[in-house]
């Protein structure tokens, strides 16, 4: 018996992943402060990165809309990272001021994704049935 997951039911639990992480870039600076700066900023690339193997903007799990909010989400990071080369912590890349530039932004992108919801994750739907991460 082949109890591994569609690459549908993949990418629904991808889909809720990048909710996860936008919930935490839309805190802003409190965000850096509960995880750290690293894992601030790599949550979001575990699994929205252009340069990762997988064809996010391709998965049937997002609306061309929300690939749009989630690029620019990952533009905005990838300018963070190109300005703060050399930040060893967290304080120093809070007050670069970056966090608070990403926040609206990932804040923006976390509606839009809350309000079509999340997918389950042990079985293929058409479209979310759960409620997105309350606020």
């Amino acid at each position: 018996m082949d109890d591994r997951p569609s690459e549908r039911v993949i990418e629904q639990r991808l889909r809720n992943r990048a909710i996860e992480s936008l919930d935490l870039l839309a805190e802003g600076n409190d965000g850096v402060r509960s995880v750290g700066h690293a894992e601030y900023v790599n949550v979001f690339f575990d699994t929205i990165d252009d340069e990762a193997p997988w064809q996010w903007r391709d998965w049937s799990t997002f609306t061309p809309v929300e690939v749009h909010e989630l690029d620019r989400v990952q533009r905005l990071l990838l300018e963070a990272c190109a300005a703060t080369p050399r930040i060893c912590s967290d304080e120093e890349f809070i007050e670069s001021g970056w966090p608070e530039r990403i926040k609206p932004v990932a804040a923006g992108a976390l509606k839009l994704m809350r309000e079509r919801g999340l997918f389950r994750e042990d079985r293929e739907e058409d479209s979310p049935s759960g409620p997105g991460p309350s606020e």
